[in-house]
Protein backbone atom coordinates (compact mmCIF):
# COMPACT_ATOMS: atom_id res chain seq x y z
CA UNK A 1 0.00 0.00 0.00
CA UNK A 2 1.40 3.40 -0.96
CA UNK A 3 1.18 6.51 1.13
CA UNK A 4 -0.46 9.69 -0.13
CA UNK A 5 2.91 11.47 -0.05
CA UNK A 6 4.48 8.85 -2.32
CA UNK A 7 1.56 9.05 -4.75
CA UNK A 8 1.86 12.84 -4.80
CA UNK A 9 5.60 12.62 -5.44
CA UNK A 10 5.07 10.19 -8.31
CA UNK A 11 2.40 12.42 -9.83
CA UNK A 12 4.65 15.46 -9.58
CA UNK A 13 7.54 13.55 -11.18
CA UNK A 14 5.30 12.43 -14.02
CA UNK A 15 4.03 15.95 -14.55
CA UNK A 16 7.58 17.36 -14.54
CA UNK A 17 8.82 14.78 -17.03
CA UNK A 18 5.88 15.39 -19.36
CA UNK A 19 6.49 19.15 -19.15
CA UNK A 20 10.14 18.66 -20.14
CA UNK A 21 9.29 16.48 -23.13
CA UNK A 22 6.33 18.63 -24.14
CA UNK A 23 3.91 15.70 -24.00
CA UNK A 24 0.66 15.70 -22.12
CA UNK A 25 -0.51 19.15 -23.04
CA UNK A 26 -4.28 19.27 -22.91
CA UNK A 27 -4.65 22.22 -25.30
CA UNK A 28 -1.83 21.27 -27.64
CA UNK A 29 -0.07 24.58 -27.17
CA UNK A 30 3.67 24.93 -27.56
CA UNK A 31 5.98 27.04 -25.48
CA UNK A 32 7.04 30.18 -27.33
CA UNK A 33 10.73 30.94 -26.89
CA UNK A 34 11.42 34.41 -25.49
CA UNK A 35 12.94 36.94 -27.89
CA UNK A 36 16.68 37.09 -27.69
CA UNK A 37 18.16 39.86 -25.59
CA UNK A 38 20.52 40.81 -28.42
CA UNK A 39 17.58 41.83 -30.59
CA UNK A 40 16.04 43.83 -27.75
CA UNK A 41 19.32 45.61 -27.08
CA UNK A 42 19.70 46.42 -30.77
CA UNK A 43 16.22 47.92 -30.91
CA UNK A 44 16.89 49.98 -27.77
CA UNK A 45 20.14 51.31 -29.24
CA UNK A 46 18.42 52.19 -32.51
CA UNK A 47 15.70 54.09 -30.67
CA UNK A 48 18.32 55.96 -28.62
CA UNK A 49 20.26 56.84 -31.77
CA UNK A 50 17.16 58.16 -33.52
CA UNK A 51 16.10 60.16 -30.47
CA UNK A 52 19.59 61.69 -30.21
CA UNK A 53 19.57 62.60 -33.90
CA UNK A 54 16.17 64.27 -33.60
CA UNK A 55 17.29 66.21 -30.51
CA UNK A 56 20.53 67.28 -32.19
CA UNK A 57 18.79 68.46 -35.35
CA UNK A 58 16.20 70.32 -33.28
CA UNK A 59 18.85 72.14 -31.25
CA UNK A 60 20.86 72.95 -34.39
CA UNK A 61 17.85 74.40 -36.17
CA UNK A 62 16.80 76.31 -33.07
CA UNK A 63 20.25 77.87 -32.69
CA UNK A 64 20.34 78.80 -36.39
CA UNK A 65 16.84 80.18 -36.67
CA UNK A 66 16.60 81.91 -33.28
CA UNK A 67 20.08 82.81 -31.99
CA UNK A 68 20.27 83.38 -28.25
CA UNK A 69 17.31 81.13 -27.35
CA UNK A 70 19.50 78.21 -26.36
CA UNK A 71 22.24 79.46 -23.99
CA UNK A 72 25.73 78.43 -25.03
CA UNK A 73 24.80 77.46 -28.56
CA UNK A 74 24.30 80.80 -30.22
Amino acid sequence: MTTPERRLAEALRAQASSAVTGAGSAMGTRAVPPPSTGVQAGIALLIALLAGAVLGITLALLSLLAPGVVPGLG
